[in-house]
């Protein structure tokens, strides 16, 4: 995916309808649509397959659950929720430049100042970041 901007996580937001969206270093595009259609649409515009991404990912790393998605060098996401939470969180692992532990939250920083904090715990958060780097020295 090249661009201009870095494409730094994706969020749903459930409001009448499902919206997904996908935040970049400078601006958001929302996409009336799940967070599954819209990884598969992300991984269509780069001719991969989600699945047997899925699939390299659990035979590379030995998980199960919370499986980083290679995409490229530049854009690996891994999930904070699980798919059925209402809302979901897809990080790009490679554009985060800082963790902070709150409480029982943690804030995530990216580029350009740009930082979310989600209700996931800091462990959790440092451990997915973690084994999707590990996942780009890989190179599935």
């Amino acid at each position: 995916m090249k661009m201009n901007t870095k494409l730094l996580y994706f969020k749903t937001y459930i409001t009448s309808q499902i919206y997904t969206a996908c935040h970049f270093s400078n601006y958001y595009v929302l996409y009336p649509t799940t967070m599954d259609k819209a990884l598969n649409y992300i991984f269509e515009i780069q001719h991969l397959s989600l699945n047997l991404q899925i699939k390299q990912a659990k035979q590379t790393l030995k998980i199960r659950k919370f499986l980083p998605l290679y995409i490229n060098n530049e854009l690996i996401l891994f999930p904070l929720n699980s798919k059925r939470a209402p809302i979901q969180y897809y990080i790009n692992a490679m554009a985060i430049i800082g963790l902070k532990s709150l409480q029982y939250n943690t804030i995530i920083y990216f580029e350009n100042n740009t930082c979310i904090e989600v209700k996931v715990p800091y462990t959790f958060v440092y451990k997915k970041w973690q084994e999707s780097i590990s996942l780009s020295h890989h190179s599935i």
